[in-house]
C-alpha cells in the first residue's frame, strides 16, 4: 500500500472542497476551556473531515481497488475514534499558530457571528497546510490499519 504520496493530494482535495467546516452550527455542548483553539475545533466540529479524507485518500491505492469500498469506509468508521483526538488536537494547534487567544475564543463562542470569521476564513490555505504537514501520519496510519484489516477479513 503506498499512500504516503498520495495523501497531499487527498489533503488538498478533501480540505479545498470540505474544508474546515465552517463554525455555523455548534455541536450539542458549547466546551469552554482554558483552550480556545481545543474549544473551537469541539464546538464546530471542525475535525469531522477525518473520515472523509480517509476514504478519499484510501480511493487513491491500488488495495482500494481490490477490495470492497463499502468495508473500507465501514472500518475507516470504526477506527476514526482511535485517531479522531490526535487529529483535533493538530487541528487546534494549526488554528493556535494563525489566530491569537481572543480570536478564538470569540470563534469558539460566536462562530460566524465572530467579528473574526473573516480572518479565519483568509487562514484557511494556512491552516490546511498546517494540517497537511502535522496530520498526514494519522491520515496514513488509519488508512493503513483500516485497509490492512480489510485484507485479513477477506
Amino acid at each position: 500500500m503506498r499512500i504516503t504520496g498520495l495523501i497531499l493530494v487527498a489533503f488538498l482535495v478533501v480540505w479545498g472542497i470540505q474544508g474546515m467546516a465552517s463554525p455555523a452550527n455548534p455541536a450539542q455542548a458549547m466546551q469552554q476551556t482554558t483552550d480556545p483553539a481545543a474549544d473551537l475545533v469541539h464546538n464546530f466540529r471542525l475535525g469531522s473531515n477525518l473520515e472523509r479524507m480517509a476514504i478519499t485518500t484510501a480511493q487513491t491505492t491500488h488495495t482500494y481497488g481490490m477490495v470492497s469500498s463499502f468495508k473500507v469506509a465501514a472500518e475507516i468508521h470504526q477506527l476514526a475514534p482511535k485517531y479522531q483526538p490526535q487529529w483535533d488536537a493538530n487541528l487546534a494547534k494549526a488554528y493556535a499558530a494563525h489566530l491569537t487567544p481572543g480570536e478564538l475564543q470569540s470563534l469558539a463562542r460566536q462562530g460566524n457571528t465572530s467579528p473574526y470569521f473573516a480572518k479565519l476564513q483568509q487562514q484557511r490555505s494556512l491552516v490546511g497546510a498546517d494540517m497537511q504537514a502535522s496530520s498526514s501520519s494519522i491520515l496514513q496510519a488509519l488508512v493503513t490499519e483500516a485497509l490492512g484489516n480489510v485484507v485479513k477479513q477477506q
